[in-house]
């Protein structure tokens, strides 16, 4: 902070003064000397602004005009004393006046001094203003100031020393030195501190990354981290380098080493956080190996605090084919392809309970979508938000029986694409004439491991992850371990998988990440991910007591994107996915359309006719003569014992035998068709004849009661709550179903799938809705229901439908 007042700020002010003695005293002496002096001044003044203004660069005018408003308003000072007849009283105050009026101005014109009341920071120019800047904007240790600063080696080094000065009578607090260390981001051993002779108050600080306590950089990196046995075992350093922060991205420093050619480097990341005085849990260091080569870098604060929220934009594929699934630690997008450079759509996510494996999924599914492509997903048990996303794609369940039969459809389909291909005189290709396909498989080792279904989803997955390529097939396996030994030649199989999707949260890293993956992550090392992040307690805090309650911020969606033997830290996208029931966020990644990717009309006939296209909850044939046609048709795979079959459902008794039953007080039309089990137009065909038997009597219209009761006032028809609807169904959707099944009279799911471009289940609920209100039959097996709507009510029931979902209608 400068606060003196310079040499030249000093002249000025001396030459105000001369001058206010001048004007005076000349104006009224008519000297042609002073006059022409007076004159040049003032010309050359005017001249040189104009040419300012002309110029057109108006900062430099307005900068040049505040430092010539001396001499233009002193020749204007001049010129008005000298024009006046003999000696006026007022030229003496106006040349005072001038005088004060410019030394007052005198630290608008000049930028070199900043006068003692402001507090403005100004900072010297080159290294040793970077320095106190950074200081400062770090708060490393507030109230305090550099000073002093100087290269230890030369201007191209960036190793120097400085004093850090208290307060005056204060001394100097205790500083971390990782703390120093990350503000000019540097390895902590790079940081010295010691007293001075002037005492606490003033302490030298050295950081020196090239040259520390005397030895190199290369002699301490060989000393702790490339000894045998050490973090980087034979490495050396390449390079060092320091970036300052940016954003939400905080200062950092970073060294390359490498290894001797032919070797691999091998990063222990325990031992490197110990040798750079870190600890593991503050997720500040992160290291990128790469062959023969490391890249170590030191950030001042976590890098991956903060997650970044999911957009189209972002899950929509790029050029080169890769979608952003998550933020990089260097603040980069950290990309994923969405086929592998073999061509295949496999990959892999393994994340342990709580490390946002579902949300990651979502992405995925998003992600797929947003590219034309269908999606299947199962899991082992039910999950809340999987089903979420379940109301987005095609197909989602969860068990070993709908895994199986999910398995059993898709290898089926691949010999229906093998037609299509013949057709088309080449393999699966953007310009194939079917979408393409990926089957994700959560919590595979469980679905492998059921004792019935097991060995089949097994067999199956294996054929699928070999052969699914060429018909645009992919598979992504996760849960929070993988075990691919039930899995034929899993070796080849890692070779076809290794290349696509790899997404690894948060493990233990090293030889764990290893086996979690399967061998799919290959030997890269993944350096360990907490449960929170600085949640931590130092040895030096327990042996003094020092109690803490604060347990770190939580590394949901931590992880690493693994392609081949490259790994890189990031954090996953974030959408919300809630656990507490109130709305997702799912609708902002999907399709802004709504619709969903489904099969061909083709492949979806060709399944149905195979008995592959129904709920997939059935248990599949046992391969015996008494199965049910519509159970499965294709061949069985496997041999298990089938559950006992359900009960069958009693005779129906007869329309009206169900609505003088349900009619016990005044009800509306709609509330009986919500009890009895008949089409709508049936319903009020009956009711008509009841009444006209005299067995109901109708109060109003549409609304009847007992043919002894006496007449009430009618409930409020128009009300709101009147017409519930399932979740994820609105009206408009459920009337267009209606409009279909009436009229085609084809109470079939795969129909509606197909034509509405809505995902199966969805379809499912949808029929349901219709059989609710009586217009089809009940589900049975994978056949179309019965549409109840008699021949030629059509337009009568589907008015009668619309006037009922009235209110949804206007919502």
């Amino acid at each position: 902070m400068m606060r003196r007042m310079p040499t030249r700020a000093k002249t000025e002010l001396a030459a105000y003064g001369a001058s206010t003695a001048a004007l005076a005293v000349l104006p009224s002496m008519e000297l042609l000397p002073a006059h022409a002096s007076v004159a040049a001044i003032s010309g050359v003044s005017t001249w040189w602004l104009y040419q300012r203004v002309k110029a057109g660069d108006f900062r430099k005018a307005i900068r040049s005009g505040q430092r010539l408003l001396g001499p233009l308003t002193g020749s204007a000072v001049y010129t008005a004393a000298a024009v006046a007849p003999g000696n006026s009283w007022w030229e003496i105050p106006l040349a005072l006046g001038w005088g004060a009026l410019m030394s007052a101005w005198l630290p608008a014109s000049r930028s070199t001094w900043t006068p003692p009341g402001d507090l403005t920071t100004v900072y010297p120019s080159g290294f040793a203003g970077l320095v106190m800047r950074l200081w400062d904007q770090h708060e490393v240790a507030p109230q305090t100031r550099l000073e002093n600063v100087q290269q230890i080696v030369s201007a191209s080094h960036p190793d120097f020393s400085c004093d850090i000065v208290a307060p005056q009578g204060k001394p100097v607090g205790r500083i971390e030195a990782d703390a120093i260390a990350a503000c000019f981001g540097v390895p902590t051993l790079a940081v010295s501190l010691r007293e001075t002779e002037h005492g606490p108050g003033r302490i030298r600080l050295t950081v020196a990354p090239t040259q520390e306590g005397g030895r190199s950089i290369d002699d301490l990196w060989s000393a702790l981290i490339s000894r045998p046995g050490g973090a980087i075992p034979g490495s050396t350093i390449v390079r060092v380098e320091r970036q300052p922060a940016r954003g939400q991205l905080p200062a950092r420093g970073m060294i390359l080493a490498q290894v001797e050619p032919g070797e691999v480097a091998r990063v222990n990341y325990d031992q490197l956080c110990s040798a750079f005085g870190v600890k593991a849990e503050e997720m500040r260091l992160v290291t990128e190996s790469r062959g023969n080569e490391v890249l170590v870098t030191l950030y001042e604060a976590a890098p991956l605090r903060v997650a970044r929220r999911a957009t189209r934009a972002l899950l929509t594929l790029d050029a080169y084919g890769r979608y952003t699934i998550g933020t990089a630690h260097d603040g980069t997008d950290a990309k994923v392809h969405m086929r592998s450079a073999s061509g295949t759509f496999h990959g892999f996510l393994v994340g342990v309970t709580g490390s946002g494996k579902t949300v990651s999924l979502a992405l995925m599914c998003a992600a797929w979508a947003l590219a034309g492509m269908a999606s299947w997903v199962t899991s082992a048990r039910p999950d809340a938000q999987m089903s979420a996303v379940g109301r987005h794609v095609d197909r989602q369940g969860s068990g070993a029986i709908f895994t199986w039969w999910l398995l059993k459809a898709a290898v089926a389909l691949m010999d229906i694409r093998g037609q299509m291909n013949e057709e088309a005189g080449h393999d699966y290709s953007p310009h194939s004439p079917y979408p393409a396909l990926t089957l994700v498989l959560d919590e595979f080792n469980s679905l492998v491991g059921d004792d019935l279904f097991g060995d089949d989803i097994a067999q199956m997955t294996d054929v699928l992850a070999r052969e699914g390529r060429k018909f645009g097939i992919g598979v992504i396996f996760a849960g929070q371990s993988l075990n691919l030994d039930k899995l034929g030649g899993s070796s080849s199989l890692r070779d076809q998988v290794q290349g696509g999707i790899g997404v690894v949260l948060r493990i233990t890293g090293g030889i764990a990440a290893r086996q979690a993956t399967g061998g799919l992550a290959a030997d890269t090392d993944l350096p360990p991910i907490p449960d929170r992040l600085g949640a931590h307690m130092s040895l030096m805090d327990r042996m003094l007591g020092t109690a803490t309650d604060v347990p770190g911020e939580t590394t949901q969606g931590m992880g690493h994107t693994v392609t081949g033997s490259d790994a890189t830290m990031m954090r996953t996208l974030y959408v919300h996915l809630p656990d507490d029931g109130s709305p997702d966020g799912l609708d902002e990644i999907f399709p802004e359309s709504g619709a969903i990717n489904t099969l061909t009309d083709r492949e979806i006939e060709a399944l149905s006719a195979l008995g592959l296209w129904h709920e997939w909850t059935m248990p599949p044939p046992t391969g015996k003569e008494d199965d049910d046609a519509d159970g499965g048709g294709a061949a069985f795979i496997g041999s298990f014992t089938p559950p006992p079959p359900a009960a069958r459902k009693p005779k129906k008794t007869t329309v009206k035998d169900k609505i003088l039953a349900v009619v016990d007080r005044e009800m509306t039309a709609k509330e009986v068709r919500d009890q009895v089990d008949a089409a709508a137009g049936t319903i009020r065909n009956v009711l008509s004849d009841l009444v006209a038997d005299g067995r109901l009597k109708q109060v109003d219209h549409g609304l009847y009661a007992p043919a002894a009761t006496d007449v009430t006032a009618a409930p409020d028809r128009d009300s709101p709550d009147s017409e519930q609807l399932p979740e994820g169904v609105d009206g408009e959707l459920l009337m267009l179903a209606a409009d279909l099944v009436v009229t085609t009279r084809f109470g079939s799911q795969s129909m509606l799938q197909r034509k509405l471009r809505v995902g199966f289940a969805l379809a499912g609920v949808l029929l349901d809705a219709l059989e609710e209100r009586g217009l089809v039959g009940p589900a049975d097996g994978s056949k179309a229901r019965e549409v109840l709507v008699p021949v030629g009510a059509d337009e009568d029931v589907l008015r009668e439908l619309r006037a009922d979902l009235g209110p949804v209608l206007q919502d």
